[in-house]
């Protein structure tokens, strides 16, 4: 939290915000140097102008090298991401895991939170607003036990003993935008400064995570807007982070606003990662030409045409036009190619059309046409069959499962196989070397060469995951 100020209302949080209002270029680049402060270097190597790709972008002032470092930017606001699977008894401020019970706020916030946080100024503001919004689960903990634990311990029996905490994810999720109200006068026009896609859904979350108090001000229409405008601003904008506090890892939501302006492109010029969640770092990926802009990614960079095109269509409302998405062979790696099912076949089919989401499909070999319907059912079936073991099998029973199962039914270059050989990569190089044997390692080393391979076909350059693979990023 970047205030001290005591923010006790809601009135108060609404008249905290900085009102909504068109930003120019010029204060827009005043806001990002203060955001920046004194990770802003005295000569910047880019500068805020006009894009032709969406609005506005980020661009060289001189000839920037691959493998240089463009900016370094802290997060403007990070909070729990809250995701399906992840551990939810983990503290909302330092981020450290919490034990398994009796891990939630004694000031009855109902968020987990470690003792030190506890009575921080950090955690201050969003406790007393989540007590005076009145979380249901806490008042559900506190109503008279049951009349089955009443009769049970009326005969003698030993009270059972309570239910674990619980932290209800929805609730948790909000919890960054409502952190967002707090921020400093530059900050919060720095958020108010950025695109929110005006999505049905986001408003939804909204919806969903305020029917987990029981006072949540639904009725206050200017508080519901500027917390829909700020939800709007995070589900466009914000970034996932890995923290690791103690050997925990979880996944933050951070708001890093420079690294979100710069534009998309499916094999970007610049790449970045996050260190410990809280801090982008963002490098020259290939070598950039003054005024040359600088772009990322907004998807995985091993994704086939199709995938990326139906996660940018959905979540980011536009249509990619790069080179990469016009070329339906990607360069030669082939990530969208599936088996021919024509009898006797054994060619690639790959998507004929480079502009729709649901192409016709063409074996490279006999030459046969297939409906989406159909290649999309193949692709669904691998998909869900290789995710099923990542999510259930040992790194060895993976192992032999993409070495002797997984050509029955998938090319080498499918992009969800790919994503198999990735896992394990990750998974062995997290759990350390000492536990595999040389030829589990040999394996790993393998996988490892196969996706530099594509990523260099791909014209990727220093990017962030062949640094990951490589281990240069820890």
């Amino acid at each position: 939290m970047a205030t001290a100020e005591r923010i006790n209302t809601t009135a108060t949080m609404v008249a905290h915000m900085a009102p909504s209002r068109s930003t120019t270029p010029d204060q827009l680049a005043r806001l990002i140097d203060v955001h920046l402060g004194d990770l802003r270097e005295e000569q910047p190597n880019w500068m805020l102008a006009p894009s032709p790709v969406a609005g506005r972008g980020v661009f060289a002032t001189r000839n920037i090298a691959a493998g240089e470092l463009i900016f370094r930017e802290r997060a403007l606001v990070v909070g729990p991401t809250a995701r399906k699977g992840s551990q939810l008894n983990t503290c909302v401020c330092c981020h450290r895991l919490l034990a398994s019970k009796h891990f939630l706020c004694p000031h009855r916030c109902t968020l987990p939170v470690c003792a030190e946080c506890a009575d921080s100024t950090a955690h201050r503001n969003e406790c007393e607003h989540f007590q005076r919004w009145l979380p249901k689960d806490l008042t559900a903990a506190e109503e008279a036990p049951s009349k089955e634990q009443s009769k049970g311990e009326a005969e003698g029996e030993a009270p059972k003993e309570p239910l674990g905490d619980v932290v209800n994810p929805l609730s948790l999720r909000i919890l960054t935008a409502v952190r967002v109200f707090y921020l400093s006068k530059e900050q919060r026009a720095l958020v108010d400064a950025m695109q929110a896609n005006a999505e049905r859904g986001y408003r939804q979350e909204i919806i969903k995570a305020a029917q987990c108090f029981r006072k949540f001000p639904t009725t206050d229409k200017p508080f519901m807007d500027q917390l829909f405008r700020v939800v709007g601003v995070l589900n466009t904008n914000a970034f996932e982070a890995p923290c690791r506090v103690d050997k925990h890892e979880t996944l933050l939501r951070g708001l890093f606003p420079l690294t979100a302006i710069m534009n998309h492109e499916c094999t970007p010029n610049a790449s970045h990662y996050f260190e410990n969640g809280r801090l982008a770092v963002v490098r020259a990926a290939r070598d950039i030409p003054k005024g040359g802009e600088i772009t990322t990614t907004y998807t995985k960079i091993l994704w086939s045409n199709l995938t990326r095109g139906i996660f940018l269509k959905m979540t980011k409302y536009f249509v990619c036009n790069c080179d990469r998405c016009n070329d339906n062979s990607e360069n030669g790696t082939y990530l969208s190619a599936l088996f021919c099912r024509e009898q006797g076949c054994k060619g690639l089919v790959i998507p004929v059309q480079t502009k729709t989401l649901q192409p016709d499909w063409r074996c490279l070999s006999c030459e046969n046409v297939f409906p989406h319907a159909k290649m999309a059912r193949y692709q669904d079936f691998a998909l869900n069959t290789i995710n099923n073991r990542i999510n259930t099998c040992s790194v060895r029973d993976m192992i032999h499962f993409i070495n002797e199962l997984c050509p029955r039914f998938c090319p080498p270059s499918n992009y969800v196989l790919i994503e198999a050989k990735l896992n394990v990569i990750w998974r062995m190089t997290r759990l350390g070397a000492e536990e595999y044997t040389p030829e589990e390692l040999a394996h790993k080393d393998r996988y490892r060469e196969e996706i530099l391979a594509i990523l260099h076909k791909l014209g990727a350059g220093e990017c962030t995951l062949k640094k990951l693979i490589t281990e240069e990023i820890q």
